[in-house]
C-alpha cells in the first residue's frame, strides 16, 4: 500500500512525494490508519529507533488540525534540542502546503522569541518538557484547543527525569482538555505504560509493538571485544580504528571528562587519517549545532558523545557505533546506542569493549534484544583457526586454537596475514 492509496489531503500527499516518501514503514503502516480513522483512540507504540516513527505520528496529526483556527491544537514533547529540531524539521516539510505553523520551543535560547511565535498563531508546538513547562508557568501558552498529545521518546524522558513533568502536563495543565495521546518509545517501561493507561481512562488504548522480540535494528551487526584494563581497551580501538577506518562513526563514553580526553589522545594518533569531535553538555547551543553540521556533512568521521548528547540523532550515513564504554544505566540505553547506526534499514556495526565484570551486562542487553553479540579478537603474535567463529557472550569465551595464519573476513574484505606480529591484525567471521 502506497501513501497516495490513503485518504489523506492532497496537499499531505504532495509534500511526501516530493519529500521522496511514498510506501509506509511498519511503524506508519500499523498506526496511521487507526490514527486516522478511530477518531477517540490513543496509541502506546514501541518500535526500534529509525523505523520512521516520526511521520508515524506527524501524518495522521498534521492530516487532522484545522489550518484556519490559530491556536495550539497539538503538543510533541521530545527530550532533547536536537530531537527537538529534527522533528520539527520533518513537520515543517510535511505541512508546507497545508499551511499549519509549527514552533520548536526548547531551553539554551531566547524564551521571548519563542512566546512571540506561539501568540502569532502556532498551531503545532515541539516542545522539551522544561522548556514547555516554563512557557506555561509564563502563561504563554494554552491548551484549551489541544486535540494531540505525542509523546516522541518517551522511554528517554523519563530516564532524564522528565516524568514529574509530563504527569504534570497530561493531568493537571491539560485537565479537562481531554486531547489523543500517541505514545511512541523504542523500548516500554512500566512507567510509560502506566500513564499511558491512566491517561486513556475509559478510553480505547491500542498498544502497537513491532519490536517486541527484536529491539535492535535487524541489520546491525553487533560485536564486543573483552579487555582487561583502560590501556588495553584503548590500544584495541586504536587498532581497530586503523582496520576499519569507518568513515562515519559514533564514539559513545559515559563521562564528558573522559570523551575530551579520548579526543584528545586519539588526535595525536599517527596513521589514524579520521578527523574526531566530541558531543557533550558543556558546549553551547552553537556549538552543538556546527558540530551535528561538521558531522552530516561528513567533514568529521568520529563523534564522541555520551548518552544524553547523542539522543534523538538522525543521522543515515553513521556506519559504526562503538561502545567505548558500557551504559551504566542499563541495556535499554544500549539500544538507544545502537540505534543511531542501521538507520531506515541500511546496514551498520556496533562494537562493544567489555570488561571482565560487565559480562553480567552484556548478558541482560542480550537477553533484551534476544541476540546474541559475538566476541571478536586482538591479536599479535597467534590467532584463531581460520574457519573458527567468534563466540557469543554466554557460551565459550576462552579463545579457538592458535594458527600461524590470522584472518579477518567481512562483507566487504578478506585478509590474510603470515606469523604476523601486527597488533591491529584481527579474526573474525560474519
Amino acid at each position: 500500500m502506497k501513501f497516495q492509496d490513503y485518504n489523506l489531503n492532497n496537499q499531505i500527499k504532495r509534500a511526501l512525494d516530493e519529500m521522496g516518501i511514498h510506501t509506509p514503514t511498519e511503524i506508519q503502516l500499523r498506526s496511521i490508519p487507526k490514527l486516522l480513522n478511530e477518531q477517540r483512540t490513543h496509541v502506546l507504540a514501541q518500535a526500534k529507533t529509525g523505523t520512521g516513527k516520526t511521520l508515524a505520528f506527524s501524518i495522521p496529526v498534521a492530516n487532522q488540525l484545522n489550518p484556519k483556527h490559530k491556536t495550539v491544537q497539538a503538543v510533541i514533547l521530545v527530550p532533547t534540542r536536537e530531537l527537538c529540531k529534527q522533528v520539527y524539521g520533518v513537520i515543517a516539510q510535511l505541512t508546507k502546503y497545508r499551511k499549519l505553523k509549527a514552533v520548536e520551543v526548547y531551553g539554551g535560547v531566547s524564551i521571548d522569541q519563542q512566546k512571540r511565535k506561539i501568540r502569532d498563531g502556532a498551531q503545532i508546538v515541539i516542545a522539551t518538557p522544561g522548556r514547555l513547562m516554563d512557557l506555561y508557568r509564563r502563561r504563554a501558552i494554552s491548551f484549551d484547543d489541544v486535540r494531540f498529545v505525542v509523546l516522541d521518546e518517551a522511554d528517554r524522558m523519563l530516564d532524564m527525569g522528565f516524568l514529574p513533568d509530563i504527569k504534570y502536563i497530561l493531568f493537571e495543565a491539560m485537565e479537562g482538555v481531554s486531547p489523543r495521546l500517541l505514545l511512541f518509545s523504542a523500548t516500554m517501561l512500566k512507567q510509560i505504560t502506566k500513564v499511558a493507561h491512566q491517561f486513556s481512562n475509559d478510553e480505547k488504548l491500542v498498544e502497537i509493538n513491532v519490536s517486541k522480540d527484536d529491539l535492535t535494528v535487524a541489520s546491525c551487526k553487533q560485536y564486543y571485544y573483552k579487555v582487561n584494563s583502560s590501556k588495553h581497551k584503548y590500544s584495541t580501538f586504536v587498532s581497530i580504528l586503523k582496520r576499519d577506518r569507518p568513515k562515519s562513526s559514533i564514539i559513545f563514553v559515559n563521562t564528558r571528562r573522559w570523551g575530551d580526553k579520548l579526543r584528545k589522545q586519539l588526535s595525536q594518533e599517527k596513521n589514524l587519517y579520521l578527523k574526531f569531535s566530541t558531543l557533550s553538555g558543556n558546549k553551547t547551543q552553537n556549538q552543538r549545532e556546527t558540530v551535528l553540521k561538521n558531522f552530516r556533512q561528513k567533514k568529521i568521521n568520529c563523534l564522541i558523545a555520551t548518552n544524553v548528547a547523542a539522543r534523538g540523532l538522525d543521522i543515515p550515513h553513521v556506519t559504526h557505533i562503538f561502545n567505548f564504554d558500557l551504559p551504566r544505566e542499563g541495556p535499554e540505553i544500549y539500544v538507544h546506542r545502537i540505534g543511531r547506526t542501521s538507520r531506515m534499514e541500511n546496514e551498520g556495526k556496533a562494537i562493544s569493549f567489555v570488561v571482565s565484570d560487565q559480562m553480567d551486562m552484556l548478558r541482560k542487553i542480550e537477553d533484551l534484544t534476544k541476540r546474541p553479540i559475538e566476541r571478536l579478537y586482538l591479536t599479535d603474535k597467534t590467532n584463531t583457526a581460520p574457519n573458527s567463529k567468534p563466540t557469543p557472550s554466554r557460551t565459550n569465551n576462552a579463545k579457538p586454537k592458535q594458527s600461524k595464519q590470522v584472518y579477518y573476513k567481512s562483507k566487504s574484505a578478506s585478509f590474510q596475514h603470515n606469523k604476523s606480529n601486527n597488533p591491529s591484525v584481527i579474526h573474525a567471521t560474519d
